[in-house]
């Protein structure tokens, strides 16, 4: 099991991309300075009027397959 820490800035613009099937995933830097390709439907629960906003952590496999993601603040 992995875990990676990344911050997210999205506006409620930038998430209406992803609604309107534009975008699929969203590209971030992990605080070890790994990119990582997250997909959004995974992001969903975080969506507010704003937009995507915080630090997350994400556990995955070993084969990179999603386990888990929580807000860290």
């Amino acid at each position: 099991m992995h875990k990676a820490v990344f911050s997210v800035k999205l506006n409620s613009d930038q998430v209406l991309q992803y609604y309107k099937g534009q975008k699929s995933s969203v590209r971030v830097r992990t605080e070890s300075g790994q990119t990582m390709s997250i997909p959004y439907d995974i992001m969903l629960k975080f969506v507010t009027r704003e937009g995507i906003y915080g630090r997350f952590e994400i556990t995955y496999g070993d084969d990179g397959k999603f386990l888990d993601l929580v807000r860290l603040s």
